[in-house]
């Protein structure tokens, strides 16, 4: 009995404020919220595109980007097409060879650059405004060139006769100097820097060769 006293009531109430919710008296159109999204887009559309086919403004007067591009080809056209070929003369290698380079190797290669800029007195950021790039960029430069590096490891090797010969040119060359104050260099420094030597060489070579094999078409003279 007591449940059934206190459900009547509950139930009554639920329906007595179900009667006394009121409806919105205003309601957006959705036509009308369609029209404004459709403004808006040709809004942004328009915007963009004026950006996309013009640079600047002299007093009024339009300075279109065909026109900057057009002077930036004039200037230095061929030698940046010649590095965009070889930038995708060396990824395609790559993928052929399935050789890849790993974010870890990456990263320990920023860091070294990074450790290199600091100890010279300025700043990783600093020297990338200066070169105009950024740190991505950057990034894309290194993972190129452990690419190719990668490509041409098994045909760099060093032997012992070749250190000693390098140390003894070297051990020459300082006694010639005048300034003795250049340190003595190690059998691993003699290594890592024939080593480099030598990947460059290869490197030089596999370029040669990828530009040999590659069927390339050029549609523009410059």
């Amino acid at each position: 009995m007591l449940f059934g006293i206190f459900f009547v009531p509950l139930t009554m109430a639920r329906k007595t404020i179900k009667k006394k919710t009121l409806k919105p008296r205003f309601s957006f159109p959705k036509r009308y919220l369609l029209f404004v999204l459709v403004i808006l887009a040709i809004g942004g559309v328009v915007y963009f595109g004026f950006r996309l086919f013009f640079a600047a403004s002299v007093n009024g007067r339009l300075i279109s980007r065909f026109s900057v591009i057009k002077s930036l080809e004039k200037q230095g056209g061929k030698t940046t097409l010649d590095t965009i070929i070889l930038k995708t003369l060396i990824n395609q290698e790559a993928k052929k060879r399935k050789v890849d380079v790993t974010e870890k190797e990456l990263d320990a290669e920023l860091v070294k650059i990074e450790s290199n800029v600091t100890s010279q007195g300025t700043t990783l950021e600093a020297l990338l405004l200066q070169q105009g790039m950024t740190k991505k960029d950057l990034a894309n430069e290194i993972k190129l060139q452990l690419l190719v590096t990668k490509m041409v490891s098994d045909k760099v090797s060093v032997t012992e006769k070749e250190i000693d010969e390098y140390l003894a040119s070297q051990n020459e060359q300082s006694s010639s100097d005048l300034d003795q104050s250049t340190p003595e260099i190690t059998r691993d420094q003699a290594k890592e820097a024939i080593k480099q030597q030598k990947t460059q060489e290869e490197i030089q070579n596999l370029v040669a060769d990828l530009k040999a094999k590659a069927k390339i078409n050029y549609f523009i003279k410059y």
